[in-house]
């Protein structure tokens, strides 16, 4: 009986059904290959529907491999349903015993691609690391930081964790600038520099509005805290958009000779 048994066992791994399934999976590494690369051309090609594109990849990706190991399984190997069902036990109780977190932050990756809390492209914040999701795996995450590092995380620590999603999948996003100002200066007058300084930005978004928000702040002495609420034209632009309001600002301050060249950097952006 036992040697029926293992003879089954070498007939379901013949070499012929292991290299078949070899095959298999190298083209499917390579299909998913050439996808990611097609999905990178028409990302460039259409730029404003660059986020949903690279959204859509990951979940593509995740259903073709489902798809070819259920395919190598059943079609290749096709085994005996008590040989499958004593694999899969084995294989359960392998995995439970040494690779617990690795379990943990597979079923957290396919939570992810499920529930969509951000997808690949949007600007998130996970405890102290801030940046544009640049891919979602099985078992972590890519966040490029505006420091020009790629940070990777865990899955499951991820999904355990409150996350801020600035865009939530459009190409815009709101960029707020702050300033600390004297509280004598005209209110008025702040107010319209502030938002024409935000809306002659080259990466401004101007289809959505500009708003200034102004209140009163109390320091030793009386002072203002004026708020420019903006929307940049791409969430990449982020940074650039927050320096060049803070650029011209500035300049029109002194421009205007509301503030004096010398008492310029009193100006606190916060």
């Amino acid at each position: 009986m036992k040697e029926e048994t293992f003879q089954n066992l070498l007939n379901q791994f013949s070499p012929g059904r292991l290299l078949l399934a070899i095959v298999c999976f190298a083209a499917t590494l390579l299909f998913v290959h050439l996808l990611r690369l097609g999905a990178e051309r028409l990302q460039k090609k259409f730029g404003r529907h660059r986020l949903l594109i690279a959204s859509v990849f990951p979940v593509l990706r995740l259903l073709i491999w489902i798809n070819a190991v259920v395919f190598i399984i059943f079609a290749v190997f096709n085994p005996p349903v008590n040989t499958l069902i004593a694999i899969s036990a084995s294989a359960g109780l392998a995995l439970g015993l040494g690779a617990q977190d690795l379990i943990k932050n597979v079923i957290a990756g396919i939570l992810i691609l499920l529930d969509r809390p951000f997808r690949v492209g949007d600007m998130i914040q996970v405890g102290d690391h801030y940046g544009e999701v640049t891919n979602i795996g099985l078992r972590s995450i890519r966040v490029h930081t505006f420091g020009d590092s790629t940070v990777t995380l865990p899955n499951a620590l991820v999904l355990g964790q409150a996350v801020s999603n600035s865009n939530s999948g459009a190409l815009d996003e709101m960029v707020e600038v702050h300033f600390i100002l004297p509280a004598h200066l005209d209110l008025r007058l702040l107010r319209d520099l502030a938002h024409e300084s935000a809306g002659s930005s080259p990466y401004v978004y101007l289809k959505k509005p500009i708003r200034v928000l102004i209140e009163d702040r109390f320091d030793r002495t009386f002072l203002t805290r004026l708020t420019v609420k903006a929307y940049v034209l791409d969430i990449r632009f982020e940074r650039l958009l927050a320096s060049d309001i803070t650029q011209r600002f500035k300049g029109a301050l002194l421009e205007r000779q509301l503030i004096p060249e010398t008492q310029l950097g009193q100006v606190i952006v916060d």
